[in-house]
């Protein structure tokens, strides 16, 4: 009867364990880390432990929530209950120490493993390959007992991700059964270097094609400057009956945004709004983007508007979106309501007013801007957002003061922040602060000039009227084989791009 009654009261715990275990892994499914560890808390504080079950979801938890605190603590009593020695548990604690980039950490944890399956081994090595380090990552997967389809796709990705695409394709020919996840990896690894050729050739022999693989080579496509082939892979996607996500949509509205093609861009909102896609913040921050560069403010600012919700990056592409289009009060007044709103602006806010208060000739504004920058909002300047100041300047006329700032920063002055000033010279016909920056850029690159900045010191002693000086700069860009590039300009015609020079009288030219 003793022995019966004890068995039952083991099975209720069991059973209890278990439904705790339930919820705590539901919390942490459905996105809500804080209610999972809260769950752990109740479910110890009547009277349940951890098992080898809990404890690896727990961990994920003080992983997505980035807590060392937490993460060291679950790693203690993991120790203490005698479950840390278990393969879940060790793999999930090496999933952990990954996520934190406390590979040192993950190692003690796998060498202190006196059984080690492959999913653990798979830890290890995905810890190395996360933090970048493959030869570490190779070492280990040499010695592993045995190697499953993940350890090859592992070691594919790893490469892929730091730009080894030889050593990519090693692993990958060596891979026997090639699942989608190696292929993706394989065109990642292609992509990452910039070879389009053989992504597209992975592309077309591959078996079997998810989400992932028209992602990863629209995306490549925006890497190599292939904005109109994108848009092509989209709709090619579209034809195969293949559902796009909220990445698809934002790759295909930068590529819209680079083209200006504002017709494609409006028929992509149209498709995100049909899919569901559209209320995503990624999708509208791209949506916001794309219509200012198509020369649609207007656009821009309803969707700003009718979004729901507003992060940093939205607030910021609205605010770019204005400076693009010299609306600098506007700009101003969006910084205001951004703060009012309780989002915090980062250095990329600052990039967008002062590049707004550069168009519209707000000096004061913009000056007061920069002050303020680290003072009140803890963002040291960085380089370019002295760059924007020097244009500020300059554009205004106040050339000597944005020499001086150029001269007063702590960074090595940019080519475009040189050329910026060099340039507002010209305009201002400012020869003595022209001069100066002359001087500045032929010392600081020991005379090794852009063929850009020579022709900038032509123009500048040419709109002085000192001719001889610019004869002397225009022999020397002769003597370096320099020639000036012909104007053009890029207009869109029943679907396709038409390129048109300065002088050519050829309309041939299909992008």
């Amino acid at each position: 009867m003793a022995l019966s009654h004890c068995s039952f009261l083991l099975s209720r715990v069991d059973s209890g364990l278990q439904r705790w275990n339930r919820v705590i892994k539901t919390r942490v499914n459905e996105g809500n880390p804080e209610q999972a560890i809260l769950a752990y808390v109740e479910m110890l504080r009547v009277g349940f432990h951890a098992d080898n079950f809990t404890f690896p979801v727990l961990l994920k938890a003080a992983s997505n929530l980035s807590s060392w605190c937490i993460g060291f603590t679950l790693h203690g009593q993991a120790v203490k209950t005698g479950f840390c020695g278990h393969c879940f548990v060790g793999a999930a604690l090496l999933d952990m120490y990954s996520g934190f980039g406390a590979i040192d950490h993950a190692t003690k944890v796998f060498e202190e493993l006196a059984v080690r399956d492959v999913v653990v081994w798979n830890s290890m090595l995905a810890a190395y390959a996360s933090c970048g380090q493959m030869d570490n990552a190779m070492k280990l997967f040499a010695n592993m007992p045995q190697h499953d389809l993940v350890s090859f796709n592992i070691m594919i990705s790893g490469y892929a991700k730091i730009g080894r695409k030889a050593s990519a394709r090693s692993i990958f020919d060596r891979t026997h059964a090639k699942d989608v996840v190696s292929w993706n990896s394989m065109i990642l690894a292609c992509t990452n270097v910039g070879d389009m050729r053989d992504a597209w050739n992975l592309f077309d022999v591959m078996p079997e094609k998810n989400i992932v693989t028209w992602n990863t080579m629209i995306s490549g496509c925006l890497h190599a400057q292939l904005y109109a082939e994108a848009v092509d892979l989209f709709e090619e996607m579209k034809a195969a009956n293949r559902e796009a996500d909220h990445l698809t949509v934002t790759l295909v509205l930068s590529a819209c945004a680079h083209l200006g093609w504002l017709r494609k861009g409006t028929q992509m909102h149209v498709y995100a709004q049909d899919h569901g896609l559209a209320s995503s913040l990624h999708v509208a921050t791209s949506l916001i983007d794309m219509y200012a560069k198509c020369g649609s403010i207007e656009k821009s600012l309803l969707v700003f508007y009718k979004s729901p919700m507003k992060d940093v990056f939205c607030w910021n592409a609205i605010i770019s979106g204005l400076a693009l289009h010299s609306h600098g009060y506007a700009s101003l007044k969006l910084l205001d309501e951004m703060r009012e709103s309780g989002v915090r602006p980062d250095e990329i806010t600052f990039i967008g007013v002062l590049t707004a208060c550069s168009h519209g000739s707000l000096v004061k504004e913009g000056c007061w801007l920069f002050n303020c920058m680290e003072k009140e909002f803890g963002i040291p300047p960085k380089i370019e957002h002295y760059g924007c100041m020097v244009d500020l300047l300059g554009r205004a006329g106040f050339l000597d003061p944005a020499f001086q700032l150029v001269k007063a920063m702590p960074f090595e002055p940019r080519e475009s922040i040189l050329g910026a000033l060099l340039s507002a010279c010209v305009i201002h016909q400012d020869l003595e602060t022209g001069e100066k920056v002359i001087n500045l850029i032929t010392t600081s690159k020991a005379h090794h000039v852009s063929d850009g900045e020579l022709i900038m010191f032509a123009n500048l002693y040419a709109s002085c009227g000192r001719w001889k000086e610019a004869d002397k700069w225009r022999h020397r860009m002769n003597e370096s084989g320099i020639k000036k590039p012909a104007g053009g300009s890029t207009i869109e015609v029943n679907g396709k791009f038409h390129r048109f020079l300065a002088g050519d009288i050829s309309i041939d030219q299909d992008l």
